[in-house]
């Protein structure tokens, strides 16, 4: 980890439907107990919110940006979730609204889990946009519901060996969580992944990513009023917004790596050394290497980007993103660039 830098926490944001006879307060407090007995608790925080309306989960969303979606309460076996109008009167959201919904905020929802009766359809169609989408295939008694919750946080916050999917390993924790309480409902939660998310990188696209990033991370790393300034006006407003996208989708891997922090702290001293980028695309190869999930959202990011060298400099076309998608990254202690 970088000096004096935390790693970014997990946001969790919890939403509780119309109870009708459901034991969701125990199913929240299970989940928060998990997370503050959990081995890497303080990368987490949790969020929620119940009786909750269609525009209150949009709004919510939105709102927190979270990481992680949890929905608990009824669903219907046509996959519709049950919320409630204005009126506290039962309101129905379809499939493909869900979708559309998380198709919306696909840049930093990773993982959906929709603990909810039949809702196994719901999270197939969320699939086409967020790369984990947990749901049940069938009607799930409570307490089997409840378990599976306990089980996938604290799968979630155990360390996990860098070659091993936490989403699926923590998946897996859940349906294991079912078993060992002698119940019969450990096939009913189904996992749901991004169409093309396991899809190896190429090495090529790590060339790229190595030789795209190199001019930005003078200002990655020194990120402050002066630095966004100076980096829109060297880079070009486009390239600066791209960077930092990309940047906040590896800035955890390589924190927890020292011999990534230094190859990057290396490359924003000297961005046109060859040894420092070559350090710096080891760095990376390994990175992506264990995190296939990584590696498509990256891939996909070059590709949607039309990112190509072209000498020295990188030609950039593709939708432009919001500014209030972005989040700064923190000043790491290496030489300072001037700006």
């Amino acid at each position: 980890m970088i000096k004096g830098q935390a790693t970014p926490s997990q946001k969790i944001l919890i939403l509780a439907a119309i109870p009708h006879g459901l034991r969701l307060d125990k199913e929240i407090r299970e989940i928060e107990e998990c997370i503050r007995r959990a081995v890497r608790r303080d990368m987490f925080e949790v969020d929620i919110r119940t009786a909750i309306r269609p525009q209150d989960i949009r709004r919510a969303i939105a709102e927190e940006k979270p990481q992680i979606v949890h929905f608990c309460g009824h669903g219907l076996e046509d996959g519709s979730l049950q919320l409630e109008d204005d009126g506290g009167q039962k309101k129905f959201v379809s499939p493909s609204g869900l979708a559309s919904l998380f198709e919306l905020h696909a840049n930093y929802v990773n993982c959906v889990l929709l603990n909810a009766c039949h809702s196994a359809k719901s999270a197939e169609a969320i699939s086409k946009y967020i790369n984990y989408t947990i749901g049940m295939n069938q009607e799930i008694q409570d307490k089997s519901a409840i378990q599976f919750a306990q089980g996938f946080y604290d799968g979630l916050g155990y360390t996990t060996p860098d070659n091993l999917d936490v989403f699926q390993r923590a998946f897996q924790e859940g349906k294991v969580a079912i078993k060992l309480e002698n119940l019969s409902q450990a096939q009913i939660p189904v996992i749901k992944t991004r169409i093309n998310i396991d899809k190896p990188h190429k090495l090529m696209d790590i060339a790229i990513l190595v030789k795209f990033l190199a001019p930005c991370l003078p200002f990655l790393l020194n990120v402050g009023n002066k630095a966004v300034e100076g980096a829109s006006q060297k880079l070009g407003e486009d390239i600066w917004r791209k960077a930092t996208v990309v940047w906040n989708k590896l800035q955890p891997k390589i924190e927890a790596k020292e011999a990534a922090i230094e190859a990057a702290v290396d490359v924003a001293k000297n961005p046109v050394d060859e040894d420092s980028i070559a350090a710096l695309r080891q760095q990376l190869k390994k990175i992506l290497e264990n995190d296939s999930s990584l590696a498509a959202e990256i891939a996909k990011i070059l590709e949607e980007s039309a990112v190509q060298p072209t000498g020295d400099n990188i030609q950039m076309s593709g939708k432009s993103y919001d500014q209030s998608t972005f989040k700064q990254v923190g000043k790491i202690e290496a030489e300072k660039v001037d700006f």
